[in-house]
């Protein structure tokens, strides 16, 4: 029973390399809107009810850094490191900390706006994406030159007909230049939405649009997910049925329809991440009764579907990946997600422990390499580090959050280790334990 248990756990939760894996719950549970990924262990989020949270510890611990923010939700999120972040409100308003979130500052308000996105590339440029305020006012796209001090409106922003919305995450950009923005048509059963583009940046406006077609709903048409992996090639998705994917080979000229992933239908398109790194690739977040993730490196010619696990049954609302095997989410309930596993570490067998384990590693003297095994009975953040007799360390073998389960990791020690004892220590939620072993060269 046990085996089997185990192997229904790995193919929903996923350890294998490259999929997803539950990490925590921000505290208070409230959604998570947004991310702002800065590396595998600096992670800013944002809230409902005016909550900002830091990690850094790759999510294992939040601690909140809304000092001074309002109690309005917060929808969107951008960091440069632990003490430089801005962030927009449901309420069309934008505050940045140079403090690491023990004072905000307003900068920018607009009433009956709301904040889809806010990106800065450094401590002075930056973009915003954010709701007219009403029809047939512009589509509040703004930029900065001076840290956000001013928050200056597009050139030629465009004018947003009546029942037309931005959308929380749908944008993308490749560099400052190029910036593709979804737009959603709230009429019931409408059959067409705007796709806008520019490559002029913000600053230089220039903004064209293109119509997307498809079979609304009674709350509209929206393509509420866009990413590209370079200046041409991209992919869009929308809540229509039947047709709901499309793909542009011009940059967003002009677009066509793909299929949609295998078993995904009357879908709800939550975020699109595309990576801008020569792999092709596009990470794609649907919510039906279930979240359903999906990857495409060919356009949607064909699609892998990533288990996603059971503790993010709703929304998943952003992802951001770091590289094709390193990524993370967040969404409703606070759930934060993890995406990729440690590289050289190998699932033993497939029995579940009773308890966290750290084995003795074989062969024991050993040169210049060795085995260790240990044990985690549920998932957990884990360390397993090689220490000399000084106490320095000299090596790290696991850092990383691991499913339940029996594995083992490969030691091998370099040209500059000598001869002599050392000792190899794992860290598991609450528990340590250390070990002895000998090196003999």
């Amino acid at each position: 029973m046990k085996k089997l248990y185990l192997l229904l756990f790995l193919l929903n939760s996923s350890f294998s390399s490259g999929q997803w894996s539950y990490v925590s719950t921000i505290p208070g549970s409230g959604e998570i809107y947004n991310l702002s990924v800065l590396n595998q262990d600096l992670i800013w989020v944002c809230s409902t009810a005016g909550r900002v949270f830091r990690t850094v510890n790759g999510g294992a611990d939040w601690v909140a850094r809304n000092n001074g923010l309002p109690s309005v939700d917060i929808t969107s999120i951008c960091a440069l490191d632990t003490s430089y972040c801005w962030v927009g409100t449901e309420t069309g308003s934008i505050y940045k900390t140079s403090d690491g979130g023990s004072n905000w500052a307003l900068q920018f308000s607009i009433a009956g706006s709301f904040s889809d996105g806010i990106k800065m590339f450094n401590e002075n440029y930056g973009m915003y994406y954010g709701d007219p305020p009403a029809a047939g006012q512009p589509h509040q796209w703004r930029y900065t030159t001076n840290g956000g001090t001013d928050w200056l409106l597009s050139p030629n922003a465009p004018v947003a007909n009546a029942n037309e919305a931005g959308l929380l995450n749908a944008w993308d950009w490749t560099d400052t230049s190029r910036v593709w923005i979804s737009t959603g048509n709230f009429t019931s059963g409408s059959t067409s939405n705007k796709s806008f583009k520019t490559i002029n940046g913000y600053t230089g406006g220039g903004w064209t649009n293109t119509v997307l077609t498809g079979s609304g709903n009674s709350s509209g048409l929206y393509f509420s997910s866009i990413a590209f992996t370079d200046n041409e090639y991209g992919m869009t998705a929308s809540n229509g049925t039947g047709d709901a994917v499309r793909k542009t080979t011009d940059g967003g000229n002009t677009w066509t329809t793909v299929p949609n992933p295998p078993g995904a239908s009357n879908f709800i398109p939550f975020n699109m991440f595309g990576l801008k790194d020569g792999s092709n690739l596009i990470f794609l977040m649907l919510y039906t009764n279930r979240n359903l993730c999906f990857k495409t490196s060919d356009y949607g010619a064909s699609w892998t579907e990533e288990a996603v696990p059971s503790q993010a049954s709703s929304s998943i609302r952003q992802m951001q990946f770091l590289s094709p095997s390193l990524g993370f989410a967040g969404g409703a309930g606070g759930k934060f997600l993890r995406y990729g596993s440690s590289i050289g570490i190998n699932l033993s067998n497939t029995e579940i422990p009773a308890e966290f384990k750290l084995g003795q590693n074989y062969p024991n003297p050993f040169n210049p390499a060795t085995k260790i095994n240990f044990s985690v009975p549920v998932q957990s953040k884990v360390t397993l580090n090689v220490y000399n007799q000084l106490g320095k360390k000299v090596s790290t073998l696991v850092n990383d959050f691991m499913n339940a389960g029996n594995y083992t990791v490969d030691f091998t020690a370099n040209s500059g280790l000598t001869s002599g004892i050392y000792f190899y220590t794992m860290t598991a939620g609450q528990y340590t334990f250390t070990k002895k072993f000998v090196l003999i060269k």
